[in-house]
């Protein structure tokens, strides 16, 4: 009898040890997009940067850019809690009280792709609508 519940004591431990939670998703990385035969990317660093990149390697965000003479940066919030992910590019201005987001929802396909919808009015996406929505697959 001092066996059994030896064993069930030594059971019940190592299962404690075992998480049900999913794994995160590692969002950290480059990303390449196609949209309307337009090819472009996202990069999201480490530090809670991000930018968009054209194919002709163009840059917009990160720690540190200038547009329309205007310095700026743009950080990124990443929610995998849910069902949906919630991504969300904040652009600040200096000098500007407030910054300009936008809101997204994304879905994992797999550990390297994810489809995203973002929305340009400060509102976040319910659902996913096909003009607005694009696949981003890691290439980095």
């Amino acid at each position: 009898m001092k066996k059994f519940i030896f064993l069930l004591v030594i059971t019940l431990s190592l299962n404690s040890f075992t998480s049900l939670e999913k794994p995160a998703f590692n969002i950290v990385g480059k990303w390449r997009g196609n949209d309307k035969k337009e090819i472009g990317y996202i990069v999201f660093q480490e530090d809670g940067y991000a930018y968009f990149e054209d194919s002709k390697g163009n840059k917009m965000g990160g720690k540190d850019f200038v547009e329309n003479g205007k310095k700026g940066n743009m950080t990124y919030k990443f929610d995998d809690s849910e069902a949906l992910m919630k991504i969300d590019f904040i652009v600040k201005i200096v000098g500007e009280k407030h910054s300009n987001a936008l809101l997204g929802i994304a879905q994992k396909i797999d550990n390297d792709s994810f489809k995203l919808c973002l929305s340009f009015e400060n509102v976040r996406p319910k659902t996913f609508s096909k003009e607005e929505t694009v696949v981003f697959t890691r290439v980095q």
